[in-house]
């Protein structure tokens, strides 16, 4: 198959996917520019991508987010109000759940992404691996602590919830 009809194709099937996880963590301007990185890069190295490319684009996008990340955080301390404004975007996202939008944002940036590239991304743990870069183990035991601390902050949240909506008769 020519390089050219190749390419077309694998961006038709996977942009999209693509698009929407860099949506996910930052602005649609940024996204559109960050997506035309990533398939430059894919270009660049088509012939080295594997059978299956989600998890691969996903882990070239999170790099070109990085970066991206790291330029911004060179223009007058904009990288701190982003990071300050990516948890609360979590709940925003989690429209049906305020709970879980809570609870996730009170986790760690990696646990966050960990869980998220999985349920949201619809990432498979060894296609999750694949795109942060680690062994498959290596993800399966960090999958293990984040759904437990994930867990642990549903309750958390429940409980302060429950405390807020029990009237405590008032004692004179």
């Amino acid at each position: 198959m020519d390089r050219r009809v190749r390419f077309e194709l694998l961006y038709e099937r996977w942009a999209p996917s693509v698009k929407a996880y860099l949506l996910r963590r930052c602005d649609a301007t940024a996204a559109e520019d960050l997506l035309a990185e990533v398939f430059v890069v894919c270009w660049r190295r088509l012939d080295e991508l594997p059978a299956d490319p989600l998890p691969w684009l996903l882990g070239v996008a999170r790099r070109v987010l990085g970066s991206h990340r790291r330029a911004e955080g060179r223009r007058a301390g904009l990288a701190r109000r982003l990071a300050e404004n990516a948890a609360p975007a979590i709940v925003a996202q989690v429209s049906g759940d305020r709970q879980l939008g809570l609870a996730l944002e009170r986790l760690s940036e990696s646990d966050r992404e960990l869980l998220l590239l999985i349920a949201w991304d619809g990432l498979a743990p060894a296609q999750a691996a694949a795109a942060l870069g680690v062994k498959p183990s290596t993800l399966r035991v960090r999958l293990l602590r984040a759904r437990r601390r994930l867990r642990d902050a549903l309750s958390e949240q429940a409980d302060v919830e429950s405390r807020c909506l029990d009237p405590t008769p008032e004692v004179l």
